[in-house]
């Protein structure tokens, strides 16, 4: 039952309400999976939500993660396995026929025939419950006793108890508690996956994105490096250049033109990374159009952001249900310290008749009954008590270890809080240096073409007005940057692509 809960929730495809996140975006449409054993198609328009979409459903890092949480299911399975009853049969015949000399009268001759069922149980107390039943049918030759032959049945139930080590339902629980606590890990450590993979797809789409923009970008400044070369030619020819313009010209070309191949290769390999998270196997499906997002400015605040970390980021409740092991395991530990105190009991009746359903429905005459109690010390409990001490040690670690990452955390979320304020401010200097470059560059051209200046100092204004375009492009997928990564350590990101996972 718990196997097909957890598939279903790994699912991802519950719909979820609107989260209130760092800016007022709406929240995407629900991923729906593709399937990873079709091939990938890219073609078209190609947005952020379904990238998310593909690499959720074909991702090998993804994929492979979900072992990891079947497996722990499993484990509890297992666990709790231990306690289930097991039933026992077992059927026999026994024949013995004895050596005589020539002159002997008779020659003896036995049968036995058993059938035998056991029930036993290992309780949650930590004691063992056993029950069991045999129906014996026994033929001797010569017959000194009557009946013959005779049936025996006797039925005896026992029970062992431990008082103090290995005694109590928490003692007994501890192993089956930590196995759920193992499936909040692995839960948790596929949502830090999920996670990790969102953040990915974010980065790599924006980074294509960038790429893809500054190649438009060195095309139009090719272009005008192209525009000016061929200026510059009919003016030379008109001799109101020299052949040094024309050469700064073709210079300014070739460097364009040399940026644009760089750019290129830039594209490819952008475009192969987002390939490789959406699981692509081919590398033959192309890129089809991407979209820029709208590039808002988020009002951030590290209170809400570092209190929705603590509240939906995996880390610290893995690093919490670590604690939980410990305990159990410290639990343990500590009981396993005291002496060894087992009672045990039991108690049986056994019938004899000449049929076997006389044996079952007739007199129980015979009975037997056990007492007893144990005890066992180990001289010093040496072993037991350093165990029990190195299990402290280690909850005591891991409790250190928790406020370590929840320092770690608070220093993120401080840094991604500057970074997204930081970023706005960078988008507003970077849009300023481009409407300015672009001003120059204009009365840089109509100078030039007034003849008031010089080639050079166009071709100046160009590659500046270049760069001012690529900071402003740059300042520009630095927010959204910024802003994923304010969500990758929020864990907001579920909500805005409305992903659902398991506890």
């Amino acid at each position: 039952m718990i196997r097909p809960l957890v598939r279903a929730g790994l699912a991802l495809l519950c719909f979820l309400p609107t989260f209130p996140g760092l800016a007022a975006e709406s929240p995407a449409p629900a991923v729906a999976l593709s399937d990873p054993e079709q091939p990938l198609d890219l073609s078209g328009l190609v947005t952020l939500q379904s990238c998310v979409a593909l690499a959720l459903g074909r991702n090998f890092t993804v994929r492979i993660q979900h072992f990891s949480v079947y497996e722990a299911v499993d484990s509890v399975v297992v666990q709790q396995a231990a306690f289930e009853p097991t039933f026992g049969f077992n059927a026999a015949k026994q024949v013995s026929q004895q050596a005589t000399n020539e002159i002997a009268f008779s020659y003896p001759y036995t049968s036995y025939e058993t059938a035998a069922f056991a029930l036993n149980d290992t309780i949650i107390t930590g004691g063992t419950l056993s029950v069991n039943y045999s129906l014996v049918r026994s033929d001797t030759s010569p017959a000194y006793i009557l009946p013959n032959p005779a049936f025996g049945s006797a039925v005896s139930i026992s029970v062992a108890q431990p008082l103090l080590q290995g005694a109590g339902t928490d003692y007994n629980r501890a192993a089956i508690e930590s196995a759920k606590l193992g499936v909040r890990i692995s839960n948790l450590n596929f949502k830090s996956t999920v996670l990790t993979m969102v953040y990915n797809v974010e980065v790599t789409y924006y980074n294509l994105l960038y790429q893809r923009e500054q190649y438009k970008v060195q095309e139009d400044e090719l272009k005008q490096a192209q525009q000016l070369l061929y200026e510059n030619m009919i003016r030379r020819q008109a001799g109101a250049l020299t052949d040094v313009d024309v050469m700064n010209a073709r210079a300014g070309v070739a460097a364009a033109q040399n940026l644009l191949i760089l750019d290129k290769q830039a594209v490819q390999n952008s475009e192969d990374s987002l390939r490789q998270l959406l699981g692509d196997r081919e590398f033959k499906s192309a890129v089809g159009e991407i979209e820029f997002p709208p590039v808002g400015e988020p009002e951030v605040s590290f209170d809400r952001s570092y209190k929705l970390a603590r509240e939906n980021g995996p880390n610290l409740a893995v690093a919490q249900a670590t604690i939980d092991q410990f305990k159990l395991a410290a639990l343990k530990a500590k009981r396993n310290t005291l002496p060894e105190l087992n009672v045990t009991g039991g108690l049986g009746y056994n019938s004899y008749a000449a049929t076997a359903g006389q044996s079952v429905t007739g007199a129980w005459s015979g009975y037997n009954w056990n007492a007893g109690v144990t005890l066992s010390i180990p001289w010093g409990m040496r072993a037991n008590r350093a165990l029990y001490h190195q299990a402290l040690s280690q909850e005591r670690s891991q409790e250190v270890a928790y406020d370590q990452a929840d320092q770690n955390l608070m220093i993120s979320v401080r840094s991604a809080v500057r970074g997204v304020a930081t970023n706005i401010e960078s988008l507003h200097s970077s849009a300023e240096n481009t409407k300015f470059a672009a001003k120059a560059y204009e009365l840089t051209k109509a100078q030039f073409d007034a003849g008031l200046a010089t080639s050079y100092l166009v071709l100046q204004a160009q590659n500046t007005l270049a760069t001012a375009r690529l900071s402003e492009l740059q300042a520009k997928v630095n927010l959204l940057l910024a802003v994923a990564n304010l969500r990758f350590l929020e864990g907001s990101s579920l909500q805005l692509y409305r992903i659902n996972l398991p506890d």
